[in-house]
């Protein structure tokens, strides 16, 4: 039996960036040994991140002691071994198709993701690889994106339905005025990120959501849980688990919701207080 803050720790969910993964995308030193002892106590280890599945670096993604990773904050819950869908918070094609049409009425930029990737055009696409150039950030978008003639028609057979919208705006003006839009139509879920961007999926559909999912799924109860992030959209699973933990370089926000703050991600602050709950009994 582990414990922090005098819970007991059953499953440890874990963002990737910003968090598990240094700046330069990378596990720092001794974390997979970490983890892996973490796994072996009986404590379940799972990634929750806003990465589609096939953005997941490959050095996460060959650590053995995972069972299940959650993609695309919280629509997607992968089976690590198969690599096939346990859960799937997708949003209706109908809907899907809804949200396309009012984002390009406003005139946004925006990709769909679906089917474990980011659908974009090639304009959108190459404005990515021209601003990440020479960046860890490179490889993601070119393992992440699939460059499409036509987003409409992914959606023409009424069954493909989008996991999440990435939406760019001009300006925090257009970030309301896509707001705005998106209460109009109901039955989605939003968050901004920095003062151009919006996050979108189904309304039941967050990391806090996808975390109660796989505890259920696990017969864990969510209070013997730790959580550890630092943007916004962690903040709905932090504010689920037993012990909410913010890194160092978290938002100030993200750390005034956490019971901890621990080192930041370029300091291994996850695997030091991963050692220190292996430490409590």
């Amino acid at each position: 039996m582990h414990k922090l803050n005098g819970k007991e720790i059953k499953l440890i969910g874990i963002d990737l960036d910003g968090t598990l993964l240094s700046d330069e995308k990378l596990l720092c030193d001794g974390a997979e040994e970490t983890l892996k002892k973490a796994a072996e106590s009986g404590i379940h280890i799972v990634p929750i991140t806003g990465r589609p599945f096939k953005g997941i670096p490959k050095c996460v993604k060959d650590l053995s002691c995972i069972d299940y990773f959650i993609c695309t904050n919280g629509a997607q819950i992968i089976d690590a071994k198969t690599q096939k869908n346990v859960y799937s918070f997708s949003i209706s094609n109908e809907k899907s198709r809804e949200v396309m049409a009012a984002l390009k009425g406003l005139g946004c930029i925006f990709e769909p993701f679906c089917d474990g990737v980011s659908y974009t055009d090639e304009k959108t696409f190459n404005t990515y690889i021209d601003c990440f150039r020479g960046t860890p950030v490179e490889e993601y978008i070119i393992s992440t994106r699939v460059i499409t003639e036509s987003l409409d028609s992914l959606f023409e057979d009424g069954k493909r339905q989008a996991d999440e919208f990435f939406v760019s705006c001009s300006d925090k003006a257009a970030q309301a005025r896509v707001a705005k839009t998106l209460d109009e139509i109901g039955g989605l879920n939003y968050w901004f990120y920095d003062d151009k961007y919006i996050e979108i999926t189904r309304d039941d559909c967050d990391k806090g959501a996808a975390l109660e999912t796989i505890c259920a799924h696990l017969d864990i109860d969510t209070q013997n849980t730790a959580a550890f992030g630092d943007g916004d959209n962690d903040l709905f699973f932090l504010r689920k688990a037993g012990v909410a933990i913010a890194m160092e370089n978290a938002f100030e926000n993200v750390k005034a919701a956490a019971d901890i703050i621990t080192k930041s991600n370029n300091e291994n602050g996850v695997c030091e207080l991963i050692e220190t709950i292996l430490k409590e009994r």
